[in-house]
């Protein structure tokens, strides 16, 4: 889901006309340095996004950390729609870009659903992943 949002990021800072919507399950749109043992897995997982021993950008980077894209290009995002389970680690990441988004009247929709993860997609997948996808289409059919 960065990736979803890296584009969006880069599209508005080369002002190019965006996506009719943005999916995010479990985003992560902040590398941050939390120094807990819940967090060393994801900075293990940043500094390898990053490039490892050889870093071609840093965590402030909004093409990284959307959180950090400035206001006049988080005016120019699409709709947004953000799906996280309860404990996932991108919950937090998940509840501020929600936040930027709604205070400056951008459209946004998240969901946080008691699972841990929402990843388990297909045949035998939990009742909430078919309620994400449900509610991603019900979201793009409205936009589109």
């Amino acid at each position: 889901a960065n990736l979803a949002f890296a584009l969006v990021v880069k599209l508005a800072q080369t002002q190019a006309e965006q996506p009719v919507a943005c999916i995010g399950i479990s985003p992560w749109l902040h590398i941050s340095s939390e120094q807990s043992m819940r967090a060393s897995y994801r900075r293990f997982c940043f500094d390898l996004y990053l490039g490892h021993k050889r870093k071609v950008t840093s965590a402030a980077d909004p093409l990284v950390s959307p959180l950090y894209a400035e206001e006049k290009l988080v005016r120019r995002f699409p709709p947004i729609s953000m799906h996280v389970g309860k404990n996932d680690l991108a919950l937090r990441d998940v509840e501020k870009m929600a936040t930027v988004l709604t205070s400056i009247g951008n459209p946004v929709e998240t969901q946080v659903y008691p699972s841990l993860h929402l990843h388990r997609w297909g045949s035998g997948s939990d009742l909430w992943a078919q309620d994400s996808l449900l509610r991603i289409d019900e979201f793009l059919y409205r936009l589109w």
